[in-house]
């Protein structure tokens, strides 16, 4: 391991321009390697290794930017706020600009927007706390409810419903930060927002799911929804169910082939061990739809809606209609 791998690794994957010219550096050798794909700028003075970055996700890399700029403040003069407190502590988000760096004022400093950072200052009532990875940061509940405001409701869901996933806020915490904090720019619709979060919703795909059948007018489904055999046994937690209508939803997110996977196994098998899943569903007088992560993002959220409708509607019918009229 190289001088510059050992500096990255103190400093949590990056390395500063004043690091560099510590080992030796000049900022025209800096410059050199950026050219020669060697350092990869990641901001203004701030380079990280491209194997490095290479091997981290948008929220991974996100982290890493983030703990870059809390490097160049003193220590206890700030700490990460919206959605990269919520990052921070593990949450998931949707449809967030990761380029963009989020931190409160401790100090004096006023709010401005510099360089992918976006200062905020102070508001009264907004806790701070040391994150699992050691980054300052908002506490979870208050993250979640500043990603909320940001006047989406798919944003705003996903958020909420990982905070209660996870167990980093209860329903009473949210109601009390959107309590406490109604004066902020949407908050209203956070608040609205608050009252369809669930926690039995495990993933961001999974929220927006929820949200395609809120916009097509269904009824509310039940989240992980549990199809038992004939012994009573559960073979199979859904997603979404209406068991009035016994119905069943299902939506693949991005990692799903790859987080199911078993040992020795690819994502093909994944892929025949889910219809066979699905058709033991059937077989126990359950419809079901399916979506992918795309059909349930806003350009076709519309359209699997109410596709899950008609679906929903024909399950009604088959199987729980005709189930009364046989009787």
């Amino acid at each position: 391991m190289n001088e510059v791998e050992l500096a990255a690794r103190e400093r949590g994957g990056f390395v500063l321009r004043s690091d560099l010219l510590a080992l030796g550096w000049s900022d025209q050798s800096i410059a050199a390697h950026v050219m020669a794909g060697l350092l990869t700028r990641i901001r203004v003075g701030t380079y990280a290794l491209p194997q490095v970055l290479a091997s981290l996700d948008g929220e991974q890399r996100h982290l890493l930017l983030a703990r870059s700029v809390l490097a160049k403040f003193a220590p206890g003069s700030m700490a990460l706020s919206h959605h990269s407190a919520a990052i921070a502590h593990g949450l998931a988000t949707w449809a967030v600009d990761l380029r963009v760096v989020h931190v409160m004022r401790l100090d004096p400093g006023s709010a401005r927007s510099e360089s992918g950072v976006h200062h905020h200052r102070r508001l009264d009532g907004v806790e701070v706390v040391e994150t699992p990875s050691g980054l300052p940061a908002v506490r979870a509940d208050h993250a979640a409810f500043q990603v909320a405001c940001g006047q989406d409701v798919r944003r705003a869901l996903v958020v909420l419903d990982s905070a209660l996933h996870l167990g980093l806020a209860d329903r009473a915490a949210l109601q009390e930060a959107a309590g406490r904090f109604r004066g902020w720019h949407g908050s209203r619709m956070a608040r609205l927002v608050v009252r369809r979060a669930d926690p039995g919703a495990h993933t961001a795909a999974e929220s927006l799911l929820r949200q395609a059948c809120f916009e097509a007018g269904l009824p509310i489904p039940v989240t992980q929804f549990p199809v038992a055999d004939d012994r009573g046994e559960v073979f199979a937690w859904t997603d979404v169910g209406w068991p009035e209508q016994r119905h069943v939803g299902e939506v693949d997110g991005r990692r799903k082939y790859w987080r199911d996977l078993r040992p020795g196994e690819d994502a093909s098998d994944v892929v025949v061990r889910e219809k066979h899943r699905e058709d033991r569903i059937r077989r126990r007088d359950f419809g079901v739809s399916r979506a992918t992560f795309a059909e349930v993002t806003p350009r076709r959220a519309g359209a699997t809606g109410r596709r899950i409708a008609h679906e929903l509607e024909q399950s009604d019918r088959i199987y729980r209609r005709g189930r009364r009229h046989i009787a």
